[in-house]
């Protein structure tokens, strides 16, 4: 926490902060270790933040990051343990590097304008409006989410060309996974996103990558696996999420045109765990949901709840 300082010369006194780092302009960070623990911002520029490498941990009482113009991350380790939104800024850009984010509200937000205090603006959101310059860019990277609120969340676009994105969104209908007012294309990476479904979105037609978005008639339980795989046995996706979910929304290089896709519920699998996300190995013991024929770039399966797991939507019951 900063301590004001009154300055001789012309009397001006500045406000206690208690942000952690706090800059007029620029904040960049290339290396080291950073663990901030602060009432308010972890991380805070009146322009932009820049992330080239380094070793970040940030528990704060409003945003772990935020940057009024522009906050890129090109490398390093940034883990964000508490926070109200994740990181924040009109134009968020994401290269590289490995993200773990905890947020009780957005995990990771764009919108444009200064930053509200928390000890004076919280619990209400920061008064951010609609922007066609307000847009999300994800390159590359791997960004993990936990948000009460919208996992992601663009008061404006999104795009996504490549990466790992894992959301564990939120489990009441006035939030969403994905929520964006503008466009969301997605050409490249590995996408998985669940939470709640009255407000689940999927990615725009403008795409190129196919994705595909299911909603289930009702809560199902955390820890419960969701496992994807094409009709000829090829995994697709093994996953078990860390809330209760009603949605989950996926796509894959691997999601092609013509193909058709088995949704199984339950079951184990022996491959490697990290962040819900299963790798090699073998799955079984699960039961058939559906199959779904992918004849679009962008598939969705019940509105508001279309399919509960084990029966409904064709094809369920039958064991693997």
């Amino acid at each position: 926490m900063g301590r004001g300082m009154q300055n001789a010369a012309d009397a001006t006194v500045e406000a206690d902060s208690m942000k952690g780092l706090k800059a007029g302009s620029a904040i960049l960070v290339t290396g080291g270790i950073i663990n901030i623990d602060s009432a308010d911002d972890s991380l805070n520029s009146n322009d932009r933040v820049t992330i080239n490498g380094g070793e970040i941990t940030l528990t704060s009482g409003d945003d772990g990051i935020h940057a009024n113009t522009a906050l890129d991350i090109n490398n390093g380790t940034l883990t964000i343990t508490k926070s109200y939104e994740g990181i924040e800024s009109a134009v968020i850009t994401i290269n590289g590097g490995t993200m773990h984010i905890t947020a009780s509200d957005d995990g990771i937000n764009v919108a444009g304008g200064n930053d509200a205090s928390a000890l004076g603006g919280r619990p209400g959101q920061n008064d951010f409006t609609a922007n066609t310059n307000n847009y999300l860019y994800m390159n590359d990277g791997y960004i993990y989410v936990d948000a009460g609120g919208d996992g992601l969340d663009s008061n404006g676009a999104m795009d996504m060309n490549g990466g790992t994105v894992i959301v564990n969104g939120p489990t009441n209908d006035g939030n969403g996974p994905l929520d964006y007012l503008g466009s969301f294309t997605l050409d490249g990476g590995f996408l998985i996103a669940v939470g709640s479904s009255g407000m689940a979105m999927t990615p725009t037609t403008d795409s190129t990558q196919y994705s595909l978005l299911v909603n289930f008639t009702s809560m199902v339980t955390a820890g419960t696996m969701l496992h994807f795989e094409t009709s000829d046995g090829e995994e697709i996706a093994t996953f078990v999420p860390a809330k209760e979910y009603q949605s989950i929304l996926i796509s894959t290089p691997a999601i092609a045109n013509g193909a058709t896709l088995d949704l199984y519920y339950g079951g184990t699998s022996t491959g490697s765990l990290v962040d819900g996300l299963y790798t090699g190995g073998s799955y079984s013991g699960g039961t058939l949901v559906t199959s779904l024929d992918i004849t679009s770039v962008v598939t969705g399966v019940g509105s508001g709840g279309g399919m509960l797991p084990g029966g409904g939507g064709g094809g369920g019951g039958r064991g693997r």
